[in-house]
């Protein structure tokens, strides 16, 4: 990605964040962020590094299933190296650099451990639809809906459901029609090789789909606990089950690729869908950032390995 194009991501996430706190009085969302209670604070970030134990799990569970024997922990400083690049990159999608990290790691293919997170990938991000869906299915039975949480989160899902079926049709469909489309793109036939063995290895992970979406939803049921847990610390009185279906329905913002991690389209979805609770913005506000902190505090563990590949070429595998 250019660098002219990334700095207009993150101008644009800066000034949907100056927007919103135009709107609101900053000191009274530092005076809710005085009262946290960094008890429940630690347990959500517990929360949420069970959460990536749970996803490395994933990743190392695919990885023996295509031949390879890599220690746990090897899997795991990867995998945290790929959230922390996307926890600052448009769409999340620095996670995708997982493979090289790996590779130089362990040894692994790049295009082997891409094959292990392409597809799941793709299903989490259909499966995160539906949470979605169910969310504000929910949502509708407590209040009206608001049509200005309509309108982000409609195009977040269809952009998310798109990418998401799109991935696990290239990776687990075997039809040549697709393949013959993809070699007449102009930046994509000189990869018919390596792309012919990336299919083969994702249909050879296929058969794990039921493991695959069981972790998913382990997964999902600690990424609930991480925002309850927040919402605790703040005196946020939402229900564990409210914050399970909610996570799926503003974290689909993190994935629209206009700002690194959706930076101020998460932080305005909190607002809009926390005040149908009753919870006041200078509020919903600061837990936005407490999930901000706490992400990042958890993902720092993988920064040595980022650093490891100073160069971006490195990660790249050039």
């Amino acid at each position: 990605m250019r660098t002219g194009s990334i700095f207009l991501q993150i101008i644009i996430g800066i000034s949907i964040i100056v927007f919103i706190l135009s709107k609101l009085d900053l000191n009274d969302m530092l005076s809710v962020l005085k009262k946290t209670d960094y008890l429940y604070f630690i347990m959500a970030c517990l929360s949420y590094l069970f959460l990536n134990f749970v996803l490395a799990s994933r990743l190392n569970y695919l990885l023996t299933m295509i031949g390879y024997k890599i220690k746990f922990p090897t899997v795991f400083l990867s995998h945290m190296g790929g959230m922390i690049i996307g926890d600052i990159t448009p769409g999340r999608s620095g996670y995708f650099l997982t493979p090289p990290i790996l590779k130089k790691n362990a040894g692994i293919k790049i295009i082997d451990g891409m094959a292990c997170i392409f597809a799941p990938q793709g299903i989490e991000f259909i499966l995160k639809v539906g949470g979605a869906i169910a969310a504000i299915f929910y949502i509708s039975t407590l209040s009206d809906i608001n049509r200005d949480l309509l309108i982000p989160v409609g195009i977040g899902a269809v952009l998310l459901l798109v990418v998401g079926i799109s991935m696990v049709t290239v990776s687990w469909r075997n039809d040549s029609k697709i393949l013959k489309f993809i070699c007449k793109l102009p930046f994509l036939k000189r990869f018919t090789e390596k792309l012919l063995f990336f299919k083969e290895r994702s249909i050879q992970i296929k058969r794990s789909i039921n493991t695959i979406l069981i972790l998913y939803m382990i997964g999902w049921l600690f990424a609930g606990l991480q925002w309850f847990y927040l919402g605790k610390a703040l005196g946020i009185e939402i229900s564990f089950f409210a914050f399970f279906l909610l996570h799926p329905l503003i974290t689909i913002l993190m994935f629209v690729p206009i700002s690194p991690a959706g930076l101020g389209l998460m932080e305005g979805g909190i607002i809009l869908v926390f005040s149908l609770f009753g919870v006041l913005p200078a509020m919903a506000l600061a837990f936005s950032v407490l999930v901000r902190i706490s992400i990042l505090l958890v993902d720092l563990i993988g920064l040595k390995n980022v650093m490891a590949s100073v160069h971006y070429s490195d990660l790249l595998g050039k």
